[in-house]
C-alpha cells in the first residue's frame, strides 16, 4: 500500500483517480478509514508540535489524550473534505446546520473563520444558503494534489478560491460593486505588521489584513463558528464581530480572538494544533 501511494504521489492522474474513487464511498466507510489512519498520522504528522501546543494551552489536561483526539478529528475532517467531491448539496446541508446566516445574504462583508472542526464543509454549506457569491482567500498548498482537491471541492459548490497574493488586485478592481462575501481563515501565523491579541494564555500575532479590508470598504465583519456535534455532523453560527465605522485599531482582532478562544475552549481537540503558531520569529 505504501508503494502504491508513493507511485501515486509521482503520478497526479493516478492520485486524482484514487481520490475521486474514495470520494464516492459512503461516509460511514470513510470514517472507518479515518479511524485506521489516525494512529499513523499521530506518529508522522508533527507530533512534537501538537503535544507542546496542547500542553501549554491546557496545562491541567492530559496532552497525550488531547493529541489523540486531535488526530482522530483531523483524519475525520480530511476524509469528509474528500467526500465533498461527490456529495450531493442536499446531503451536505442536512449534515451542516447553521444559525445567523441571514446577516450575510447581501454580501459586502468580511467573514472570519478558523481551522476549527470542518471549516471546509462549514463554508460550502454557508455558500449554498445565501444568495451572495462567496470567495475564500487562501494560500495555495505546495502539494499539487491538495491544491487540486480544494479547487475541485470549491468549484463544485460555487465557491471562489482567491490566492492571497491576488486579493488586493481583486478588491481594487471590483471592490464593493460585486456584492461578494469575502471569507478569510485568519488564525495562522501572519507575516509583517501583525495585530496582537491573547489566545490560549499567550500574546499572539494575527493578520492585520481583515481589519484593513473592513476599514477600506466600510464593511461589517462576522465570525463563522463551526462545532462538531457528531461524526459527520456540524453546527455553524454566524456572530457579529464589528460594524462600521471601524474607529479603533485592533478591535476586530481582539473580538476575533475572543470568539476563536470560545470555540477552542468548547472543543479543545478540534483546532489545528499542528500549526507552529507560537514559534519564535
Amino acid at each position: 500500500m505504501a508503494g502504491l501511494w508513493a507511485l501515486a504521489g509521482r503520478n497526479l492522474r493516478l492520485l486524482d483517480a484514487i481520490i475521486r474513487t474514495v470520494s464516492r464511498m459512503p461516509l460511514a466507510r470513510l470514517h472507518v478509514l479515518a479511524r485506521d489512519a489516525a494512529p499513523l498520522a499521530r506518529l508522522g504528522y508533527r507530533p512534537k508540535v501538537v503535544t507542546a501546543n496542547l500542553a501549554r494551552a491546557f496545562p491541567d489536561a492530559d496532552p497525550k489524550a488531547l493529541a489523540k483526539a486531535f488526530y482522530a478529528g483531523l483524519a475525520e475532517a480530511c476524509v469528509e473534505v474528500v467526500r465533498a467531491l461527490a456529495m450531493d448539496p442536499e446531503e451536505l446541508l442536512a449534515r451542516v446546520s447553521c444559525a445567523g446566516e441571514e446577516a450575510l445574504r447581501d454580501g459586502n462583508a468580511v467573514l472570519l473563520m478558523a481551522h476549527q472542526a470542518n471549516m471546509i464543509w462549514a463554508v460550502l454549506a454557508l455558500a449554498r444558503r445565501i444568495p451572495a457569491p462567496v470567495s475564500i482567500v487562501y494560500k495555495p498548498p505546495h502539494a499539487p494534489a491538495t491544491r487540486d482537491l480544494l479547487i475541485g471541492v470549491a468549484g463544485r459548490f460555487d465557491v471562489e478560491l482567491v490566492p492571497v497574493r491576488d486579493v488586493r488586485r481583486r478588491l481594487m478592481k471590483k471592490g464593493a460593486r460585486q456584492g461578494r462575501l469575502w471569507t478569510l481563515v485568519a488564525d495562522q501565523r501572519p507575516g509583517r505588521d501583525p495585530h496582537y491579541a491573547e489566545l490560549c494564555g499567550r500574546p499572539t500575532p494575527f493578520f492585520a489584513g481583515p481589519e484593513r479590508i473592513a476599514r477600506a470598504f466600510g464593511w461589517p465583519v462576522y465570525y463563522l463558528s463551526c462545532r462538531r456535534i457528531a461524526p459527520g455532523r456540524y453546527h455553524c453560527r454566524v456572530a457579529p464581530v464589528a460594524v462600521p465605522p471601524h474607529t479603533t485599531a485592533g478591535d476586530i482582532t481582539q473580538r476575533y480572538a475572543q470568539l476563536l478562544q470560545a470555540d477552542i475552549d468548547h472543543a479543545p481537540a478540534d483546532w489545528l494544533w499542528s500549526h507552529d503558531r507560537w514559534r519564535e520569529a
